[in-house]
């Protein structure tokens, strides 16, 4: 399987590899990976990133003219290689990365029986530093076989993990495998998912929360997402995420001594500007004159 063999740049190191064990679906390794920046031309087969340890901070952009997406890759966190376009990338920090390669026939042949009919070529749409708690559950897996000593089962296990990795990333971050699912056509979608949504955001809040990384989070596209917030809160995920963090800097505003532009950085806001501009607007008082008064 074609890969950017990662772990031979300068300066990473392969800590374990698939490479040789006959693993037909999957190419794996966990590499040491250290700061970096290039482009990196497309090898016909997407590369899921898994942050094993120690967060980087990650800057990439997928296509030339393409949206740049800047976060902090934290552990537990998935992020995507395309395998079909040139991406751009900052990497800065060291940290032991799982890279699992995944055949693209593979990708289509999922697609094509989940949606019971001919897709062609899907593409995977994995925002950066998304969690995935089954996603992960099958990479922590894939991780256990690499470090453990060959056998005569791992093969079999290991072609076995992969299947069930195919299965979900087609449903989860592809376009076909998103319309194929119950309640996309609708907007409808179940209370743990809105629920976890949720909670991402309450704990990302001083993170930038992009619409198609929290749709990711939910397993439905970036529409239909909008939907359900617009049926369940009464307004867009914009407004919820500005609703939440006004609340927040309320909560802090209160029960700190934060100076107020920590509590703007706290809170997901660009600057102490920001936020009282924010804040007013919606408050009718600036933070300083809410924070006297809640005295």
């Amino acid at each position: 399987m074609r890969t950017h063999d990662i772990g031979s740049w300068p300066r990473n190191a392969t800590l374990a590899s698939s490479e040789g064990r006959g693993w037909s679906n999957i190419h794996a390794a966990l590499i040491a990976v250290d700061t970096w920046a290039g482009e990196l031309t497309p090898v016909g087969n997407p590369c899921l990133g898994y942050c094993v340890s120690r967060p980087a901070r990650i800057r990439r952009r997928v296509s030339r003219g393409g949206r740049v997406e800047d976060a902090t890759l934290r552990p537990r966190q998935f992020h995507l290689i395309p395998g079909l376009e040139a991406s751009e990338w900052h990497r800065h920090g060291r940290s032991e990365m799982l890279t699992l390669y995944l055949r693209q026939e593979r990708l289509d042949e999922m697609a094509g029986r989940i949606c019971s009919a001919h897709v062609g070529r899907v593409e995977l749409e994995v925002p950066l530093g998304v969690n995935d708690p089954l996603l992960e559950q099958l990479a922590l897996s894939v991780l256990t076989v690499l470090r453990d000593r060959e056998d005569g089962g791992s093969q079999i296990y290991a072609d076995e993990l992969a299947h069930a990795a195919y299965a979900h990333v087609v449903r989860s971050y592809t376009a076909a495998g998103r319309s194929s699912r119950i309640g996309e056509d609708t907007g409808a979608a179940p209370e743990h998912l809105l629920h976890r949504v949720c909670e991402m955001i309450a704990d990302r809040l001083a993170e930038e929360l992009p619409l198609d990384l929290l749709a990711c989070e939910a397993g439905l596209s970036p529409r239909s997402l909008s939907r359900v917030f617009n049926r369940r809160f009464g307004m867009t995920v914009h407004q919820y995420i500005l609703s939440q963090r006004i609340l927040r800097a309320k909560e802090l505003l209160i029960s700190t001594d934060l100076p107020i532009a920590e509590v703007a950085l706290e809170t997901g806001f660009s600057s102490q500007s920001h936020l009282a501009a924010t804040f007013r607007k919606h408050m009718g008082v600036t933070p300083g004159l809410f924070r006297s008064t809640s005295d």
